[in-house]
């Protein structure tokens, strides 16, 4: 069993240079300050996930992305679904490690709309990295019996709630100037792309 946390003893935690396990609206994470290199290793090795496999990274908020310079045709879906279950491939923000972009110059973002995983990117004030809580291949948890059960090792501990809906969020990007949707979820393209424009 994981030891519990709290949320400020999570904060700590991924400060330290650790991660946690904590839930989302869609499932249940293992996150890390997205700007710590070695914790970002440490993300992989307890999920067994291969190299050159890109990471999606939580925000406190879309203005942290307009703070820092950044620009996207996708940012309106953004406004108008975050905090929520969309994630947008955007251009890397500077300093993020290697790991986390697998190269691509690209990073998948979103806001959460689970209060927890809202309190702790808010309270760390800067981008966590947040992928599902499983050991790579297996399905993403969507409770805390599930997350003790899936195997991970070296992570600090886990914040308890609810279950969650086991899902995985929208992914969507752009190739070619047009609206690409990597992966389905529970925001469709219909509602997409009444909000989009080129």
């Amino acid at each position: 069993m994981l030891p519990r946390l709290d949320i400020a003893k999570a904060i700590e935690a991924m400060q330290a240079g650790g991660s946690v396990v904590f839930p989302t609206e869609t499932c249940f994470g293992i996150g890390c300050r997205a700007y710590d290199a070695n914790a970002v290793d440490g993300i992989m090795r307890a999920k067994n996930r291969p190299q050159g496999k890109p990471l999606p990274v939580l925000l406190p908020d879309i203005e942290y992305l307009k703070n820092h310079g950044l620009e996207s045709p996708l940012f309106p879906l953004g406004v108008a679904f975050w905090p929520g279950p969309l994630t947008l491939v955007v251009p890397a923000f500077p300093g993020l490690p290697a790991q986390v972009t697998a190269g691509t110059h690209m990073v998948g973002v979103r806001v959460s709309a689970h209060p927890i995983a809202q309190a702790l990117v808010s309270g760390l004030g800067e981008p966590m990295v947040a992928t599902s809580a499983n050991l790579t291949g297996e399905p993403a948890p969507a409770s805390v019996e599930e997350c003790d059960q899936a195997g991970l090792v070296g992570v600090a501990g886990l914040v308890p709630a609810e279950p969650v809906a086991g899902s995985a969020s929208t992914v969507v990007g752009m190739i070619d100037g047009d609206l690409v949707i990597h992966r389905v979820g529970p925001i469709g393209e219909d509602a997409l792309r009444r909000v989009w424009r080129p």
